[in-house]
């Protein structure tokens, strides 16, 4: 098994991740589930962010 460590949070903060956790999912798995959410978020931002300043250099697919 792993190597585990404890961390602190509110009581309010546990009851939001047991919202967001469906039945059997233990606090580890939600909370990887919130970081690919976020990592994948991040990625979103980051290719909008690419499209906005290089959209001068796309072609439109009517004009291939």
């Amino acid at each position: 098994m792993p190597e585990t460590t404890t961390i602190q949070i509110t009581k309010q903060t546990r009851e939001e991740l047991r919202k967001i956790g469906k039945m059997g999912d233990d606090y580890n798995k939600v909370i990887n589930d919130l970081i690919i959410e976020h990592n994948r978020n991040k990625l979103g931002e980051y290719g909008e962010n690419f499209i906005r300043a290089h959209k001068d250099e796309f072609v439109s697919i009517d004009d291939l």
